[in-house]
């Protein structure tokens, strides 16, 4: 459940307002090799048991070399008859990655062999033995000829291998984070349901969080008129944790900023969509309209923009903001409409689009991606080229979409797009098992990559990207390079519930932040408190944790976004209904408070 879904359930709850297998058979060659090892009881099969326990360690081709040096992974793929699929490291003549089925002998060897298929759609089997400590692969059908010879030489647990691309960091930093320590938490409400989700870092060393409220008293005292019962508001923090101005809008119904953002010139812009129609940002179509706010640095008003449509229009919705290198910034998100910008569009399904305006809110242009389904785009991030990643979440298998195989439950999967500064597509990569799949947060490598968060939801066993869960919704996190390669990926969680939430590039690594039900893997020796809490984890450069930070009390928590601060420090936005351990202090009682927690860490 990505962050803006779980705000929205607790207003639905609280206050009533308003409201994403390799194909083939079990490897079974057409002729059988007098050499191949045929007695393989099923029972050696490589299953889900043995990899959550993680206590045998897979010897054969995951963990081996391939001719480069390059060690082999597991794809976490499974083919029809349950047998997992790991790679070879290596490629036939078409490029294509060699697979194998994960059946195993009594050894522990791989029997059998294959790829995916080759650029005539056929699919490639190859036999293999061991012989002399080493695979032979000996192709079956007519596909390209290619035979190699694989040596296993280093172990490698398969629960902490995930995709067959997997090419590591070319220069990782040798520094990461050892231990953090908060500076302080700033809680800002009233007596109403209140909540932070979206955070930001500023040149001047503090930081703008966005969020919504349904409180009049407290933080929000003096707010009056027809949207005094819900509202959205920014509100700008000094590096020592103090209130330097606030921005409240609103209008007679629901109105969210859903990101925020600083401009290269150190203005604020902010967006996401209204459903009012009186008050500050007033609705163009019949449900909701997209917005955008830019405010001066010390917050004071610029400009507003309401997307145009029309009343029989469903409307649009801004879900996330990227500041450009020029000056400007793209904004992504969802339509349903046939109007206004999306003029022309098929009908039918939810259009994700992705817009590039320059710094007075002038459309620079615009891309659009269509199917049949819903789809939007969920998160943004620009390198310092001026390269856009996004990742939009999609149930469509056609249109822009039709490369997609989706499962027998149709549900979320995720795509993760590179653009160039002009808006045309560079590469695409599919993030997606058996169950949904969705990536909401994104940010971008000092080498021109970036790094993907998100949440998946296992409906069977681990497969597609992913070999292992520890629950039915675990996070998980990928670092791409800039050729769309997958450096490494990991899982975080445990065995409830847990979601990555929001990554942030820091020192030596990266801080993620999320939510989390468990006690158990990642979060061995945590007790939770209420029913979920927030987490912060340091990973270093190659993906592994350094630190833990549980963000709990007795009642219901979470740590929804992350932004790192020109000091290296990094401030978490979220909320909380505790008032004590780490919220000591917050006066949430029964009722929800936003919250802002800065930290530092020591290096080793």
């Amino acid at each position: 459940m990505n962050k803006y879904k779980i705000i929205a359930l607790l207003l639905v709850l609280a206050m009533s307002l308003c409201l994403f297998s390799a194909c083939g058979d079990s490897a079974t060659p057409g002729e059988k090799n007098d050499k191949l090892i045929s007695e393989t009881p099923d029972d050696l099969d490589i299953v889900d048991d043995e990899l959550k326990k993680g206590a045998e360690e897979v010897t054969a081709i995951t963990g081996a070399t391939d001719p480069n040096g390059k060690v082999t992974d597991a794809t976490g793929i499974v083919d029809k008859a349950g047998h997992r699929i790991y790679s070879t490291g290596l490629k036939d003549n078409y490029g294509k990655t060699i697979y194998t089925t994960g059946k195993k002998d009594s050894k522990g060897n791989i029997l059998y062999t294959k790829n995916e298929t080759d650029t005539f759609g056929d699919m490639i089997y190859y036999t293999g033995k061991y012989k002399d400590g080493k695979l032979e692969l000996e192709q079956t059908n007519e596909s390209p000829d290619y035979s190699s010879n694989e040596t296993p030489t280093t172990k490698a647990s398969a629960a902490k291998i995930t995709t067959s691309t997997t090419v590591g960091v070319k220069k990782p930093s040798k520094e990461s984070v050892d231990e953090a320590k908060c500076e302080y938490t700033k809680f800002f409400g009233g007596s109403g349901l209140d909540a932070f989700r979206d955070i930001i870092g500023c040149k001047d060393g503090g930081f703008v969080a966005a969020g919504i409220s349904a409180s009049k008293d407290g933080d929000y005292k003096g707010v009056s008129g027809e949207w005094e019962t819900q509202h959205t508001s920014l509100v700008k923090y000094s590096s020592d944790g103090k209130v330097e101005w606030k921005y409240i809008t609103g209008g007679n119904s629901q109105v969210n900023f859903n990101d925020v953002i600083e401009l290269k010139d150190g203005t604020i812009v902010a967006a996401g969509q209204t459903a009012a129609t009186s008050g500050d940002v007033v609705k163009t179509a019949s449900t909701n309209s997209a917005f955008i706010v830019r405010l001066k640095a010390d917050g004071t008003f610029m400009w507003k923009y309401v997307f145009p449509s029309d009343a029989s229009s469903t409307g649009e919705y801004i879900s996330s903001l990227a500041a450009t290198p020029d000056g400007g910034f793209v904004a992504g998100g969802k339509a349903i409409s046939e109007s206004g910008f999306f003029t022309g569009t098929q009908k039918g399904g939810t259009k994700a689009f992705i817009f590039k305006f320059d710094k007075n809110g002038n459309i620079k242009w615009r891309k659009v991606l269509q199917g049949s389904k819903s789809n939007i785009i969920s998160a943004l991030a620009v390198n310092s080229d001026g390269d856009i990643y996004a990742t939009c979440v999609t149930m469509s298998t056609d249109g822009d979409f039709s490369g997609i195989r989706f499962n027998k439950i149709r549900t979320e999967n995720t795509v993760l797009l590179k653009l160039n500064k002009k808006g045309n597509l560079d590469w695409a990569e599919y993030l997606q098992g058996s169950g949904k799949s969705e990536f909401n947060t994104l940010a971008v490598t000092d080498d021109g990559g970036c790094v993907v968060g998100g949440t998946f939801t296992i409906y069977k066993r681990a497969d597609g990207i992913y070999t292992m869960n520890y629950g039915k919704r675990d996070g998980y996190v990928l670092r791409y390079n800039s050729k769309g390669q997958v450096c490494w990926s990991r899982l975080i969680g445990g065995a409830d519930d847990d979601s990555v939430l929001g990554i942030a590039c820091i020192k030596g690594g990266f801080a993620v932040v999320g939510q989390s039900k468990s006690s158990t893997e990642d979060f061995q020796g945590y007790k939770v408190g209420g029913g979920s809490d927030g987490y912060i984890l340091y990973l270093n450069d190659e993906g592994k944790t350094t630190a833990t930070v549980r963000l709990n009390g007795v009642q219901d928590d979470s740590a929804m976004d992350v932004a790192v601060l020109s000091d290296g420090s990094i401030a978490i936005a979220g909320w909380t209904k505790s008032d004590d351990q780490a919220f000591n202090g917050s006066n949430a009682k029964k009722q929800y408070m936003g919250y802002v927690s800065r930290y530092t860490a020591t290096m080793k």
